[in-house]
């Protein structure tokens, strides 16, 4: 059981790096075209992500396999899935539509 709380904070504590370094390295506007485009739709945000996810689970699976590591593979494989998760949070907006509104007054 100790196991699992130490993988959780791991997984918790990529997350937050991964939206730290890409809220860091993809300009605001560029992220908030992405998240128009692919994610705003809720419809499109699950289709992608469960394709992204499927994605991403058989290339960590692989290159563990390939590695002979198949007995981390529960400990990788969120790891890896956190990374997305932190990308999907830095793309989604900060400000409202009003904020630039109110900069102008």
């Amino acid at each position: 059981m100790k196991v699992f709380w130490k993988v959780a904070l791991a997984d918790v504590i990529i997350i937050f790096v991964s939206f730290m370094l890409f809220s860091a390295l993809i300009p605001g506007d560029k992220r908030h075209k992405i998240w128009e485009k692919y994610i705003s739709s809720f419809s499109k945000f699950v289709i992608y992500i469960f394709a992204v996810t499927i994605a991403v689970n058989v290339i960590t699976a692989l290159i563990v396999y390939a590695l002979r590591y198949q007995r981390y593979l529960n400990i990788i494989a969120p790891s890896v899935q956190s990374i997305v998760i932190g990308f999907i949070a830095s793309c989604v907006p900060r400000r409202g539509v009003e904020h630039d509104k109110d900069k102008n007054r």
